[in-house]
């Protein structure tokens, strides 16, 4: 495994006080007003002089005065790296050569991860219990004693590769490559992960207040400026997860028993069933697959997130913008590739040098004649339609302009070979992606989003959300007098705003924003998305405050007297599609997760963890009650969506730890790293009572 650098803090949390406290908010201050507009540590022209002056005409506060030694550190590693990583990193090889080098760095890199999880989980034994969520959270040891997760190498390993492609077009040498690129691949991988880490690590210092205090033995340890807020932010990560897997979770009940043709018909009919590299050519065979497995393929698992999620309703709309395509052909197309990706990798052993075959290999490169035919057979469309889709799903540079829908290789995983009719397969991308997040890409790409009134998604979610409440609320046997308006409130001349929820349940009326965001996953982006959870709990308030004006308009909407609405308890809330925010106050206003207030007004009990036996199929719940009634709800209904436990469980769950950080211009560095663990004892020793239940009940029958 060649060195590396990597920032741990993306995918998991670390311990959490409380639930309910805000995420950190950067304060303008005029040191950083005076700043923003110099350039950044990371830059080539970077001024320490003038960040000096305008730290010395301000009165800094202490966040000024971390961000401005931050700042320093940070600009010193990258006019070090500057020094010591020629350009270009991956030596003199051509456009071609550098991309494929990329690409197989890459697909080595996580290959090697992949063998030391699997060696990890061997070590800790068949008998062992481990809650499913567990499983993301292992960690393995690299180079330095940095530890990680084979998530963490994936997300890193592959942002890391765009950088490293971009370069490779603007590459000048054209003469054959050396018989030995291992010596290219190891520098260019020191290279690039050293930009990316330190792109990081100032976008952390700079969105979220990450700061170094220096220790006795003259270490820099990094820390969050606020570790509650960071935790909580992950914990969002991983609830995202576990409410991804509410579908998967029946399927892997009722797979096993399934018959095989059963199978075929709730899962794929084509697959690309036989790989077989001869030279530089690629044999592809597109046939039915067997599924003899007891366990849901891949494509299973994620066609019933997508369909689980609130993208389902645009899951099999045709795309404006690619006429013939929808995002269930492409998901499709996705894993025909990542077929061929996986057929590849079964017969490439991981080498211990690196000649240009062993390179190609690595790379997966299929020629794209290949490629189009295996997509047309197992799509069943034509060669235009195949080309077509090919087209969609390849990995473009991102330019300077805001391109809708371009995620980068998450999102279009074939790279096309410069000057050559072949594409290469990174493995990562296809095997870890977000099935979410690249469907809302293809989306967006495709034209469908809110700027297309034809299309606007939106609108539609929050009537689609509505009505799921309206049937939740019929169906719960706790409430007797709860109603909600299913068509929210219209605006009119006697009514000058629009309202997207309005609920009535025990005395308690929810007035709030529906808004279909996504869940974002690096600091500018939360800063961006911090913004807009500003924006709509502003609405929230300003139609709160209109509408206990207006009784008699709530009282229409609702179906009660206008004296009934007079005597409700109002609250203004913001409710998210998905999970960031969940939980915190913003303006006062509290932002749900979609899912939750469902559940919550479904009266339902909650599952709040699942266990499993490794080796097995045995699983089990753990469910509480939030309600006998529905003034107890109305009642607790602000407590349990400001604490929730589903929240608290998770983030109970981590701990902090260090790692090392590389460095080439100071002397030793640390990461805290939040390091995410199994359910403690008592929860383990109530799961393994519910298996042995289960196991009695099945011997019993």
């Amino acid at each position: 495994m060649s060195f590396q650098f990597y920032n741990h803090y993306r995918r998991a949390p670390g311990v959490c006080t409380d639930p309910m406290d805000t995420p950190m908010t950067i304060t303008e201050t005029p040191f950083r007003k005076a700043v923003a507009d110099l350039k950044s540590p990371s830059s080539a022209v970077y001024s320490q002089a003038d960040w000096d002056l305008a730290y010395e005409s301000a009165s800094p506060s202490v966040a000024d005065t971390r961000l401005y030694e931050a700042a320093r550190w940070i600009a010193q590693e990258f006019a070090k790296g500057r020094a010591v990583f020629h350009s270009p990193s991956f030596g003199p090889l051509s456009p071609e050569w550098a991309t494929i080098l990329a690409i197989a760095s890459l697909n080595r890199e996580y290959r090697t991860a992949l063998q030391l999880k699997d060696d990890l989980v061997k070590s800790m034994g068949k008998g062992s219990m481990v809650a499913m969520d567990a499983y993301s959270g292992l960690r393995i040891k690299g180079p330095n004693g940095q530890h990680f997760t084979v998530e963490d190498l994936a997300e890193s390993s592959t942002d890391l590769t765009e950088n490293w492609l971009f370069d490779a077009l603007n590459a000048a040498a054209a003469d054959p490559p050396p018989s030995e690129l291992s010596g290219f691949a190891f520098r260019a991988g020191k290279s690039y992960s050293f930009r990316k880490a330190l792109n990081t690590l100032w976008n952390q210092a700079w969105h979220e207040g990450w700061y170094y205090e220096i220790g006795a033995d003259g270490t820099s340890a990094w820390r969050p400026g606020d570790p509650a807020a960071m935790i909580l932010n992950q914990t969002w990560l991983q609830r995202q997860q576990t409410n991804l897997m509410g579908y998967p979770f029946i399927d892997l009940s009722v797979w096993p028993k399934l018959s095989q043709s059963h199978r075929r018909k709730f899962s794929r009919q084509r697959a690309v069933t036989a790989v077989k590299r001869v030279g530089r050519s690629v044999k592809l065979r597109v046939s039915s697959p067997s599924y003899l497995s007891r366990r849901p393929p891949a494509y299973t698992l994620e066609k019933s997130a997508i369909e689980g999620s609130y993208l389902s309703d645009f899951f099999e709309t045709e795309m404006p913008n690619a006429k013939g395509i929808t995002a269930a052909i492409l998901h499709l197309a996705w894993h025909l590739i990542t077929d061929i990706a996986e057929g590849l990798t079964r017969e490439v052993k991981l080498p211990s040098c690196l000649s240009p075959d062993d390179a190609r290999a690595l790379a997966l490169a299929v020629p794209a004649a290949a490629l189009i035919d295996a997509i047309g057979e197992g799509l069943e469309v034509d060669t235009i339609m195949a080309t077509a889709v090919v087209d969609f799903l390849t990995f473009a540079i991102k330019s300077g302009k805001n391109q809708k829908g371009n995620r980068g290789l998450w999102s279009a995983p074939l790279v096309r070979v410069p000057n050559c009719d072949e594409y290469l397969l990174p493995l990562p991308a296809l095997q870890t992606s977000n099935p979410v997040r690249k469907v809302e890409a293809w989306l967006e790409k495709g034209g469908i989003d809110d700027t297309n009134p034809i299309t606007a998604r939106g609108e539609k979610y929050e009537a689609i959300y509505r009505a799921r409440l309206s049937e939740d609320i019929r169906t719960n046997k706790k409430f007797t007098t709860a109603s909600v308006a299913e068509h929210g409130i219209k605006k009119t001349r006697d009514f000058n705003e629009q309202v997207d929820l309005l609920v009535a349940f025990g005395g308690l009326c929810l007035v709030g924003e529906i808004k279909l965001f996504l869940m974002p996953t690096d600091p500018s982006e939360r800063a961006r998305y911090d913004k807009k959870l500003e924006s709509a709990a502003t609405q929230a308030k300003r139609k709160l405050d209109l509408l206990k004006k207006r009784p008699d308009v709530v009282a229409a909407a609702l179906g009660i007297t206008a004296s009934e609405a007079e005597r409700l308890r109002y609250l203004p809330v913001v409710v998210t599609a998905q999970d960031y925010g969940f939980s915190t106050r913003v303006s006062d206003v509290l932002i749900v997760e979609a899912g939750f207030l469902s559940m919550f007004l479904g009266g339902t009990d909650i599952v709040v963890g699942r266990v499993i036996q490794k080796g097995s199929t045995r699983t089990a719940d753990r469910k509480i009650e939030y309600y006998k009634s529905e003034a107890m709800a109305a009642q607790r209904f602000e407590k349990e969506a400001s604490a929730p436990y589903v929240l608290k469980r998770i983030s109970d769950r981590y701990t902090w730890a260090t790692s090392p950080y590389p460095t080439l211009a100071h002397a030793r560095a640390t990461l805290a790293v939040p390091v995410f663990n199994d359910i403690d004892g008592v929860e383990k020793e109530r799961a393994q009572s519910m298996i042995a239940t289960l196991s009695n009940r099945r011997t019993a029958t």
